[in-house]
C-alpha cells in the first residue's frame, strides 16, 4: 500500500482504522484476484489524496474527506459486484457497518484543525 500523507496523528489513526476495516471486509467476501483489483483502486484513491491540493484548487477539509468518501463509494461498488446469493447476508451486514463507520470517521475528521504535528 502507498504511503499516505496525513495532517496529524489523529488524522492518521482515524483514516487507517477506516482503510483497514474496508480492506478486511473486501477480503472476506472476494477472491484473491478480485481483492488485488480492489487494492489497485485503493492505491489510486491514496495517490489522488496525496496529490490533492497541490494545485491551487482544493481546501483542507475537502482533502480530509478524499479517502473516506471515495473509499466508501468504491467499497460499496465492490460489494455490489461480488454479492451473490451465498454471501448476500454478509455483504449487506458489512454495508451497514461500513455506513456507520463512514459517518463516525467523517465526524472525527470534522474536528481536525489545519495544522501539522
Amino acid at each position: 500500500m502507498r504511503n499516505v500523507v496525513y495532517s496529524s496523528s489523529t488524522h492518521q489513526s482515524t483514516i487507517e482504522a477506516y482503510i483497514n476495516l474496508c480492506k478486511q471486509f473486501a477480503q472476506d467476501v472476494s477472491t484473491k484476484s478480485k481483492y488485488h483489483n480492489y487494492l489497485d483502486v485503493l492505491d489510486t484513491i491514496l495517490e489522488y489524496h496525496n496529490a490533492y491540493g497541490q494545485e491551487k484548487s482544493g481546501d483542507f477539509y475537502s482533502w480530509l474527506m478524499v479517502i473516506p468518501i471515495n473509499l466508501g463509494v468504491m467499497t460499496n461498488g465492490f460489494f455490489a459486484g461480488v454479492e451473490t446469493k451465498k454471501n448476500a447476508a454478509v455483504v449487506r451486514a458489512y454495508k451497514v457497518v461500513l455506513s456507520q463507520m463512514l459517518n463516525e470517521t467523517v465526524a472525527k475528521l470534522d474536528f481536525i484543525e489545519p495544522t501539522n504535528e
